[in-house]
């Protein structure tokens, strides 16, 4: 018994360690900022290695939120009202339209102006004037004291 009990906790340390390792030689990276939509109220942010979890993801965010403002304009300081930030994975890079369902710039003026729609997540600020995070099938919103409310779709 204490032998499987070892065993437990050796994979237990290693997953944690691989999880910190991955995260550290993996950072999130910005690669390119877009906007869309009528007074580009869209904001399209594409990064590199996105965090793993739900709650990394928005703690990313706020974290990268005011240099996202003054050095990118996302979101857009132009908007009015309400406004959506999608985050899409990067991956590979930048590819031509061809026959597949791709994401494509208009500010580009290059053939290959379009991502694969590996979305991430959506930022969006809410009529309360409070934020809203979708990920996946899941939806936070952040009330008043800060704290993060999640809400199953």
């Amino acid at each position: 018994m204490k032998k499987y009990l070892a065993v437990f906790f050796l994979v237990i340390i290693v997953a944690v360690a691989g999880c910190i390792w991955y995260q550290k030689t993996y950072p999130t990276i910005l690669v390119a900022t877009h906007n869309m939509g009528r007074d580009g109220f869209i904001s399209n942010v594409l990064i590199k290695n996105p965090p793993l979890t739900d709650k990394g993801k928005i703690n990313w965010w706020k974290q990268n939120a005011d240099k996202f403002r003054e050095k990118y304009n996302v979101p857009d300081s132009n908007v009015k009202g309400f406004f959506y930030i999608k985050i899409w994975d990067f991956a590979d890079g930048y590819k031509e339209l061809e026959k597949y369902d791709r994401l494509c710039f208009d500010d580009m003026k290059t053939k290959k102006n379009c991502i694969d729609k590996n979305w991430v997540m959506t930022i969006e600020n809410t009529r309360g004037g409070g934020m809203q995070y979708d990920i996946g099938e899941v939806s936070y919103v952040e009330g008043e004291n800060g704290k993060l409310i999640k809400q199953e779709d």
